[in-house]
């Protein structure tokens, strides 16, 4: 199974752990995983697929408490202080039990609102040094800031993460896996920017068959058969616009479209706010818009591709350093002619290159 309904997906809730659903009207919803504390399944339709990438195997991820269960989750970066067991050489990637899966509890629930908390325990392999806090997230039903008729749902983050000391160089990072076709039915992710954009790479240079720079925008292929991640300067991010990525799909097994957006005001502005470097030139400029396109091995089970925000940069407060930021995600279904239409009313992208 490389793509997950409504259905399929709340057949496993019995093995899975606890799981709260949202309901915006009798057409699309939202599954709230309690197990790594995060937006598991969006639905625009009921009857169709999330377009959020949902592990097939994770009935076995959970029971063994691995993180890469898929959905949209809550993480803090630098990446190379707290995910690498030797980040000198950046080598031996892991990640950090204590912030993903973590111990989430649902604290409250309704039929539109979810608010899970976790305990949360990092340490920086730069420093030495633990760090003890929580977090806490509230996820909302929203309506979309835009009329568009179409088929879809919204959510709001609300994201509140504190470490017990005071200082720490560190911003929070909201990562949203996507779906994809593989090879031979790519999706398409959509940055708006100011012209004359310089995108970076942050794990080795990504070919020219899959980036595209446009006027106003930079597109990036997610076919989930190479590993690749592409970032964006805040230097060429329009922050006048609410929207900050996109992701449009040709839905599989099926004739219509899937789009994705991630809006925010509450991310690193500048240079000296993002302490997220990059693997293959950390002694330059870094990105705080990104996305990830993972490798698949074997393509009849396909991995996912990311969609990543870097959230504000971490304030000291009480002799404790908090990080605060909301955050919304919407989900849409259409033809391909609506969701280019949608997809160009979010980003202000006319006629995109779809890969």
């Amino acid at each position: 199974m490389n793509y997950f309904t409504k259905e399929s997906l709340l057949s496993n809730k019995n093995d899975i752990g606890n799981v709260g659903e949202l309901n915006f009207n009798n057409e699309s919803s939202a599954i709230i995983s309690e197990y790594g504390g995060r937006l598991l399944g969006l639905f625009p339709k009921n009857d169709n697929y999330s377009l959020l990438w949902i592990n097939p195997d994770i009935k076995k991820k959970v029971q063994s408490r691995q993180w890469d269960i898929g959905g949209d989750r809550y993480w803090i970066s630098p990446e190379r202080e707290f995910f690498y067991e030797n980040p000198q050489n950046w080598e031996n990637w892991f990640c950090p039990q204590g912030l993903d899966p973590a111990y989430y509890d649902i604290l409250a629930e309704s039929s539109t609102s979810c608010t899970l908390s976790s305990p949360a325990t990092v340490e920086s392999k730069i420093k030495k040094e633990i760090y003890n806090g929580e977090i806490t997230r509230q996820l909302t039903l929203k309506e979309e800031p835009i009329s568009t008729g179409l088929s879809y749902i919204g959510i709001e983050f609300v994201d509140d993460c504190v470490f017990f000391q005071p200082g720490l160089k560190i911003n929070g990072w909201a990562l949203a896996c996507v779906i994809s076709g593989g090879p031979s039915n790519p999706g398409t992710v959509l940055i708006p920017t100011k012209s004359n954009a310089k995108p970076l790479s942050y794990f080795r240079d990504i070919p020219s068959d899959r980036l595209e720079i446009g006027s106003n925008y930079v597109a990036f292929k997610i076919d989930v058969a190479d590993i690749y991640k592409l970032a964006v300067r805040p230097e060429d991010i329009d922050f006048t616009r609410p929207a900050k990525i996109g992701y449009i799909l040709k839905i599989p097994d099926s004739d219509e479209f899937g789009f994705l957006v991630k809006i925010s005001d509450d991310i690193a502005k500048s240079q000296k706010d993002c302490f997220d470097i990059a693997r293959d030139h950390p002694n330059s400029e870094v990105g705080v818009i990104q996305s990830y396109n993972s490798e698949s091995p074997d393509l009849t089970h396909l991995n996912f591709g990311e969609i990543e925000l870097q959230l504000n940069q971490f304030e000291t407060i009480d002799n404790a350093s908090l990080g605060k930021a909301k955050h919304q995600i919407f989900g849409y279904i259409g033809s391909k002619e609506e969701i280019i239409d949608v997809a160009e009313k979010y980003l202000g992208i006319k006629h995109p290159i779809l890969f």
